[in-house]
């Protein structure tokens, strides 16, 4: 029996930690853009779900322009992870996510305490047209854009998560992330 109880334990720690690396809550998700730096890029910000390889995933579309009336203009989505998301991120090895959109660049960006200047490490994907494409990020892969304060990526601080444009002015802005999880 305590065997049993022992296996049971194991198989429920171990399905737990695999739903507890999913951003599939849409409340998580948090449309940003430039109007606080007194820029008027514009985004739109929808979800839904989708279904990947015989499971159901949370999209989130973004749609929009980027201006530069601030001169650094951006837009971009911030997920909130769940406690046991947020837990189980500082243990992770990295992300990884589908994407699909207009060809443009994005930046990821995990979000880290240490870091008040907002040169976050991050990684630069594009939003491939017409199909899909997979983005796998270890956090290895992650860097500095180089402009900040230099420091050393600690998992145990991550926050949150983000996507970003990149450069700008951009008339047409539309990509999807679809299915980001933790690894």
């Amino acid at each position: 029996m305590k065997k049993f109880a022992a296996i049971l334990t194991t198989v429920l720690l171990f399905s737990g930690s695999l739903v507890a690396q999913t951003f599939n809550d849409a409340s998580q998700w948090k449309a940003f853009d430039d109007a606080a730096k007194g820029g008027t890029s514009k985004i739109t910000k929808t979800e839904s779900m989708e279904t990947i390889n015989g499971k159901e995933a949370l999209a989130i579309t973004i749609t929009g322009a980027v201006t530069t009336k601030y001169q650094y203009g951006f837009i971009g989505v911030a997920a909130d992870p769940s406690p046991e998301t947020l837990a189980f991120m500082k243990t992770a090895k990295g992300i990884t996510f589908k994407t699909v959109g207009d060809g443009h660049q994005y930046r990821v960006k995990i979000e880290t305490s240490d870091i008040a200047d907002f040169d976050m490490y991050g990684k630069t994907f594009t939003a491939p047209k017409n199909k899909a494409g997979t983005v796998t990020v270890p956090y290895s892969a992650l860097a500095q854009e180089g402009w900040g304060a230099k420091k050393k990526f600690d998992p145990a601080k991550i926050t949150k998560i983000s996507f970003q444009t990149v450069g700008q002015p951009i008339s047409s802005v539309s990509f999807k992330i679809i299915g980001l999880e933790s690894f």
